[in-house]
Parts: C-alpha cells; structure tokens; sequence
C-alpha cells in the first residue's frame, strides 16, 4: 500500500465542487463550501440560477486558486512529511484490520490537494480530494478515512464481484462503506496510526438509532464478533437492506 500526494488540476476540483451545488442539493452539503471559503456569499450564489451559480463558483474559486497557490505547495509538503511517519505501518494495520495481507495492494493511492473541503474519492484509479486549510494530522486522518474505503471496496469485489457502479453515491453500498469506515478505524491499530477525529463518518450519524439502537453499536458487536470479514460485510449489509428506508428518511431530516 503506498500513498503520493500532489495538487488536484483545478479543471477536476471545480467539477466535483459543483457536484455539490446543484438546486437539489441539501444545504447540509452545499454550505460546506462556503465556510471553507468565507469569500464565497452563500445568499448570493443560492439566489443565482444554477448555470449562474456554477459560473459564479467558478470564477471565483479561480481566483482563489491562484491567489492561495503558494499555501497549497507548502499543504503539499506539510501533508508529505505528516505522513512519513505513518507510511511504514499502514500495511500491518490494513492486514490486522481487514483479516488479510494488504501489502500488495493499492500501491497507486494518491492524495489530491485542492480547494474542495467535502474531499470526494474516485475509486476508478484510487484517488481523494483533500483540502489544502486542513490541519496536517487532519489530513492524515482524511486520507485514512479515505483508504479504508479502497481497502473495503477491494474486499467487496473479491468477495461478491458485483457491479463497481453500486459503491458510488446514491448507491446502498456507497452507504453502508460510509458507516463501516468508523467502525473498521476505531476498532482497530488504523486508530493506533493517528489520533481519530471526533466524527470520522458523517457527524449526523453518531446521534443516529436504527430499528431502535444507536448505529455504531450495532455495527461495532457485528465488527468485533466477526468469524471473517467477509462474515462481517454480509451481515451488515443483510442489516442496512432491512433497514434502509428508515436509514434514508433520518438522513434526508439530517441534511435539511
């Protein structure tokens, strides 16, 4: 497993940014944007037509690109060296983790450095946004957050060789691995790399009962009672299919 980190192209940045400024885009993920970026006017944009909106955004998170593009150099080189450290022990606790040897495995990770604070993956060649503001331990944290990810979406095709298009957003697989992420780090030596943060899945979550019990407890007794780990993705994805319309309607409330 090995993890290069360089700039995202701005081309790409500002396509997976207006991803999420769309006119159907829950507020919860459109102001994101516009905290990590005090500059941008949330009203303002939000009163644009969508095509104005995107033009808008463009513009000027353009500038801003140019304006921060020593920062984002200097990020580049702070997240290289935070990550040093960690490199050298990824594969033992992937290994230890996942119930496998991960050490030839995902040797073309790459972290990508830009202006999106949402940090989207791109599973095709194994890639994630990372935001250039983020605190260098923050950015580590990310980019485990991140792996996990590939690491899991790699065990699940092995494992049930189904179509690659389901672990993407809207997917019910691209949800379940959203989930999964804080139980396989913080039950696990990926947590003994660097301190997790808070909220490692999406912070509604935490506060989140499912058919009456809190997520990650469900998920935790499923995680440590594993018999294999592909004991585990079966049962909690048995669980998210029974229970995924209450899933769905507490998450739509969330993102209001």
């Amino acid at each position: 497993m090995k993890l290069n980190w360089r700039q995202k192209d701005f081309e790409s940045d500002i396509d997976f940014i207006l991803f999420h400024q769309t006119d159907d885009t829950p507020t919860w993920w459109k102001s994101e944007l516009y905290r990590a970026h005090p500059s941008l006017n949330f009203d303002y944009a939000q009163s644009l037509s969508q095509e104005e909106r995107f033009e808008y955004l463009t513009d000027n998170l353009r500038k801003i690109r140019n304006d921060k593009q020593a920062d984002i150099e200097n990020s580049i080189h702070m997240f290289e060296n935070a990550w040093e450290p960690v490199a050298s022990k990824l594969n033992d606790a992937y290994s230890s983790a996942f119930d496998m040897d991960c050490s030839g495995i995902l040797n073309d990770m790459v972290g990508l450095v830009g202006l999106n604070p949402i940090c989207p993956r791109d599973l095709s060649d194994n890639s994630f946004s990372v935001y250039y503001y983020f605190d260098p331990n923050y950015a580590v944290a990310t980019a485990l957050h991140e792996i996990t990810h590939f690491v899991w979406f790699y065990v699940w095709q092995q494992h049930f060789k189904d179509d690659m298009a389901e672990y993407n957003f809207p997917h019910l697989k691209w949800l379940l691995s959203e989930l999964v992420v804080e139980t396989i780090i913080r039950n696990s030596d990926i947590a003994k790399l660097t301190p997790p943060p808070e909220y490692i899945a999406y912070k509604y979550f935490y506060s989140m009962d499912i058919d009456g019990k809190p997520i990650f407890d469900t998920l935790h007794n499923m995680y440590t009672n594993r018999k294999s780990f592909p004991d585990f993705m079966e049962t909690a994805y048995d669980w998210i299919r029974k229970n995924e319309p209450e899933l769905r309607t507490k998450i739509a409330a969330a993102e209001k």
